[in-house]
């Protein structure tokens, strides 16, 4: 009987996984159309490599031609550190 529950467990465990990257697309896409409705100069985004200013109208402008930072091989492991003296909410 264990045994059936813990597989049982796994199963759901798994399912709920499974649901992660589509939760997390709406969640991204929600907080976007919030940030387009709250702010009055629109939200900087990037399309077809170009960092974008998106008004809540619609208007997009062109603000300057994105570059990556760095180039990134598949399996790299990169550290990420933190900005001293801010946090994200202060704009590091």
């Amino acid at each position: 009987m264990a045994k059936k529950l813990e597989h049982s467990a796994e199963t759901d465990i798994d399912a709920l996984e499974q649901e992660v990257p589509r939760l997390a697309s709406e969640a991204t896409h929600s907080a976007y159309l919030r940030a387009l409705l709250v702010s009055e100069q629109g939200v900087l985004r990037t399309d077809d490599g170009n960092l974008v200013r998106a008004s809540p109208d619609g208007v997009k402008i062109i603000v300057a031609r994105a570059k990556p930072r760095r180039k990134v091989k598949v399996g790299e492991v990169i550290t990420v550190r933190k900005v001293k003296g801010k946090s994200a909410g202060e704009g590091a």
